[in-house]
C-alpha cells in the first residue's frame, strides 16, 4: 500500500500591527512630501507649502528650497502632477528609527516649462520614469523624509 501524503499548507506570515503601522505612516510623510515638492515648484516665487516642513527634514528639505531658487532664477515652473508608486523597502523602529522607500517616479505628465513662453524647459533625453530613493526617520514624533536621491541614470 502507497502511503498518501498531503501536501504542508505554507504557514501565513504574521504581520507586526506596529510594523505596519509605521510603514503606512512613512508612506504617508513620503506622499505629503511629495505633495508639498508638487505645489512648491508649481509656484516657485511663492513661499512654500507648509507642509514641506511638516514632511521633511534635512537634506529633503533642503533639496527642496535649493531646486526652488534655481527654478525662480531660470523662470522655470512645474506644471501637472507625478505619478508615484513607492513601496518601503526596509524599516526598523526603535530609538534609531529609520525607513528606506523605493519608488518609480513617473514624470510624463509632470514637466518644467518656461514661466514667460510656455515652452519645454526639460534637459532633452531625460527619461520619463526614474527610480528613486527615500530615507526616512521619526523627527519631532512623526515620520519626515530626511533624504531622497532620484537615479537620472537609472529609468524604471
Amino acid at each position: 500500500m502507497a502511503s498518501s501524503t498531503s501536501p504542508t499548507a505554507s504557514p501565513t506570515p504574521t504581520v507586526d500591527p506596529a510594523v505596519a503601522q509605521a510603514k503606512t505612516a512613512v508612506l504617508e510623510a513620503y506622499s505629503g512630501f511629495w505633495d508639498a515638492q508638487v505645489r512648491a515648484l508649481a509656484e516657485p516665487t511663492a513661499e512654500p507649502p507648509a507642509e514641506l516642513a511638516r514632511f521633511s527634514v534635512d537634506k529633503a528639505f533642503a533639496g527642496v528650497g535649493q531646486a526652488l531658487f534655481e527654478y525662480k532664477r531660470q523662470g522655470i515652473v512645474m506644471t501637472g502632477t507625478p505619478v508615484l508608486d513607492p513601496k518601503v523597502d526596509t524599516i526598523e523602529l526603535g530609538a534609531n528609527a529609520n525607513a528606506h522607500i523605493l519608488d518609480c517616479v513617473d514624470s510624463t505628465a509632470w514637466v518644467p516649462v518656461f514661466r514667460d513662453t510656455g515652452k519645454p524647459a526639460a534637459a532633452p533625453g531625460q527619461a520619463p520614469r526614474l527610480e528613486v530613493e527615500a530615507w526616512a526617520i521619526i523627527y519631532d514624533g512623526r515620520w519626515v523624509i530626511r533624504e531622497t536621491n532620484v537615479h537620472r541614470d537609472t529609468p524604471c
